[in-house]
């Protein structure tokens, strides 16, 4: 369940990013600091790396899923995403759609579902910053290639410039992948994962603000490597929270957003979408519209789970990629 509340907090965390205005005030602040940014987007893709693992395990212990069908099983599910964020990317909502680059992850995770530990650390640590140089130094010559009607441009979103770069990503899906491995359901790995991750979280913010220049790669790196740290301390902390009864009473409707996140994050995209619709004029951000989808999203994903169990969109995805038993 630390899991579930970990994936809702980072599609909710989302939801700051996406509809709420800079504004004075120090719920504003507390809420940006803690939200916004990269700290939200870095948790849900560590949580995934987490996730996809545990989906592998899963899947490696029925019957007739042997290394094949696990594969083929992982490219349906991620072509279903591939399509599912294109789709969302052909109507105005405001957000970077990162579904269509989730799919992606997992088509280019396809070889390494097997790889051995070392091999997925050292090509997180190699890919990294690349990922951050390419995404940096593609100002110079981005627009020669982003021409109107450009077969380059969705291209160069996915692999350097977009709001989620591939290779950067997929450093983040490693590094959860590798903390999954280490039996995220013992306390002594949660203990770990609850202290390492702040030492390298809190390092990394120390150095980046006392030692690097802002914005520059170096300083980019470091900002990457302590938003996976505050990650890993995020999952680990709920993962030992959740071991209360009293907690998970209390967390319930974040945990139930964080079993459907796919149908939670699809709905709030249609609604602003809709909204824009309705009213192109109006501000993309406002405090209402974050009030009313994050209350919404909770009371809606509560009340599916009680009564039907996983979400609409994560039940046609199993039925798809064929993992429903």
């Amino acid at each position: 369940m630390g899991l579930d509340i970990a994936r809702g907090i980072a599609v909710l965390g989302m939801f700051v990013a996406h509809t709420w205005p800079d504004s004075p005030g120090l719920f504003s602040t507390v809420l940006t600091n803690l939200a916004g940014g990269e700290r939200p987007r870095t948790l849900f893709a560590v949580v995934g790396g987490i996730s996809l693992a545990l989906f592998v395990q899963s899947l490696a212990g029925r019957p007739g899923f042997d290394s094949r069908r696990i594969r083929q099983t992982v490219a349906v599910r991620g072509v279903g995403l591939v399509a599912l964020g294109l789709f969302l990317q052909t109507m105005y909502s405001g957000v970077s759609i990162v579904l269509d680059t989730w799919g992606l992850l997992f088509l280019f995770f396809l070889p390494l579902l097997r790889v051995p530990t070392r091999w997925l650390v050292g090509g997180a640590v190699v890919a990294l910053p690349i990922g951050v140089a390419l995404q940096l130094g593609s100002e110079g010559w981005d627009a020669r290639l982003r021409l109107n009607g450009s077969l380059f441009t969705q291209p160069l979103d996915w692999f350097v410039n977009g709001s989620y770069p591939l290779l950067i990503w997929i450093a983040f899906l490693a590094a959860g992948y590798v903390l999954a491995r280490f039996d995220i359901t013992r306390r002594r790995t949660q203990l770990w994962m609850l202290g390492g991750g702040l030492i390298v979280g809190v390092l990394g913010q120390l150095v980046q603000k006392f030692a690097l220049t802002p914005e520059s790669y170096p300083a980019e790196v470091v900002l990457h490597l302590s938003a996976v740290g505050v990650a890993a301390a995020i999952v680990g902390a709920l993962c030992l929270a959740s071991a209360s009864r009293m907690v998970r009473g209390i967390l319930y409707p974040l945990a139930s957003v964080g079993m459907m996140p796919l149908t939670i994050y699809t709905g709030h995209v249609l609604a602003l979408s809709y909204r824009y619709w309705l009213d192109p004029s109006q501000p993309v951000k406002n405090q209402l519209v974050w009030v009313v989808l994050t209350l919404a999203s909770l009371l809606f994903a509560t009340a599916w789970r009680l009564t039907l169990g996983h979400g609409p969109l994560e039940r046609a995805l199993r039925a798809l990629d064929g993992s429903r038993r």
